[in-house]
């Protein structure tokens, strides 16, 4: 378990330890995200294990773009995980981190010359196309350099998952990726540049928070049948299968449960449809290893009732958790210490910036609250931190890690 509810306090409970989520609140003012680093640990494990059992030459690239937290890299990449990132400071960081050029992937539409060059030199693992334009610029500076450039060719496979029309990214409306039809305009580009495409896998993404197992199993399905017709194309050197990431969690409960029973069924579609696959699996995950690690911990500056509405205004909000914002998310919240003789109260649970959608849950039934009280907002260790701002000019939160009761903090 990570993030739990004992004797009415907000406690990290891990390897038969627990830690106190109010030790650290008595001593803040500000708010802050708190990572638990040994359920992440748990996380990785319990996903890499199923997924082995779908293919032994397996690469697990995870999704920086979820959480890039420094101590979360270093966890990873201790637990031998390799890295998929979306842009050069990506990169850096990665590398910053202890990740190797070879252990990382560079997804992305729309990437920079700069961004091809450097990774071009440095020799990452794989670039993943996603348009003609874009193989056509790589090969152009592969010949500059005088080097091969290892591709990876997403393809869309026109899926529609059940999820925000905002994360959606393996439909025909996307943005994201070719056509499968497009497979002949990229033999002209090839064979334009023979010596400096590699064509050594296929990629796939169909977006993001996706619980629906079936989605995947039509993605995979549709793209092994087009990988085993490439294969057979002298243009191509075809060896791995990418098939993304997206598996999502629910935000419903803070029951992990729920998420192993999904990582289960997950890996078990992966296992029946990759069956006697004979390249490398290639999987990236981001949300589904860190999200439940996650919580933003906020201080209550007043509590405020207009005779419609009770308000539970924090000193955190939009500007460092952009995703109610955004997609209309739904995050638990529950008090660091609950009140237990308070009665029951009704509140929407605001911040401070002047927008009226700064709102981090609506109808929120909590035992009463007061002045100074601290709440967590659970589940956000995915997509929290690595989108705040300091919008209206409001400090960035700060950022803690717990692993073995031992906190850290790094900014």
């Amino acid at each position: 378990m990570a993030f739990s509810i004992i004797d009415n306090q907000l406690v990290i409970a891990n390897k038969e330890l627990s830690y106190s989520v109010s030790d650290i609140c008595k001593n803040q003012e500000e708010p802050f995200y708190l990572y638990d680093l040994d359920g992440i640990e748990s996380r990785f494990d319990y996903f890499a294990k199923g997924l082995k059992k779908a293919s032994q030459d397996l690469r697990v690239h995870y999704a920086m773009k979820a959480n890039s937290h420094p101590l979360i890299l270093q966890k990873l990449k201790s637990l031998g995980a390799h890295v998929d990132v979306v842009s050069l400071g990506e990169v850096k960081l990665a590398m910053e981190n202890h990740f190797l050029a070879s252990d990382i992937i560079f997804s992305g539409v729309g990437k920079s010359v700069k961004e091809i060059t450097e990774c071009l030199k440095l020799g990452i693992y794989q670039i993943n196309v996603e348009s003609l334009p874009e193989l056509e610029r790589i090969a152009q500076i592969s010949k500059k350099l005088g080097v091969v450039a290892p591709i990876g060719i997403r393809f869309n496979p026109d899926v529609n998952p059940e999820t925000h029309p905002y994360i959606t990214t393996g439909f025909r409306e996307n943005k994201f990726g070719l056509d499968f039809s497009d497979a002949g305009k990229i033999d002209l580009v090839v064979s334009d540049y023979k010596d400096q495409l590699n064509l050594q896998g296929m990629s796939i993404h169909i977006g993001s928070q996706i619980k629906d197992t079936q989605s995947f199993a039509d993605a995979i399905e549709k793209t092994i049948n087009v990988y085993k017709t490439l294969e057979q194309n002298p243009l191509w050197n075809l060896q791995s299968l990418d098939i993304g990431g997206g598996l999502g969690i629910n935000y419903n409960t803070i029951d992990e449960t729920t998420d192993l029973s999904l990582i289960d069924e997950y890996c078990a579609l992966v296992k029946a449809k990759t069956q006697n696959f004979p390249g490398t699996l290639i999987c990236e995950p981001g949300r589904v290893l860190v999200a439940r690690f996650g919580a933003l911990l906020g201080r209550v500056e007043y509590i405020k009732n207009n005779n419609y509405k009770n308000f539970a205004i924090l000193n955190t909000g939009m500007h460092h958790l952009m995703r109610p914002c955004l997609y209309s998310a739904t995050h638990n919240i529950v008090p660091v210490i609950e009140n237990t003789d308070g009665k029951d109260v009704l509140y929407d649970v605001v911040g401070p910036i002047c927008e009226s959608s700064d709102v981090l849950g609506s109808d929120r039934l909590l035992k009463e609250l007061k002045q100074d009280d601290w709440l967590a907002i659970l589940d956000a260790g995915a997509y929290g931190a690595v989108m705040a701002s300091n919008y209206n000019q409001h400090e960035m939160m700060g950022e803690f890690v717990v692993s073995s009761n031992q906190v850290h903090k790094v900014n």
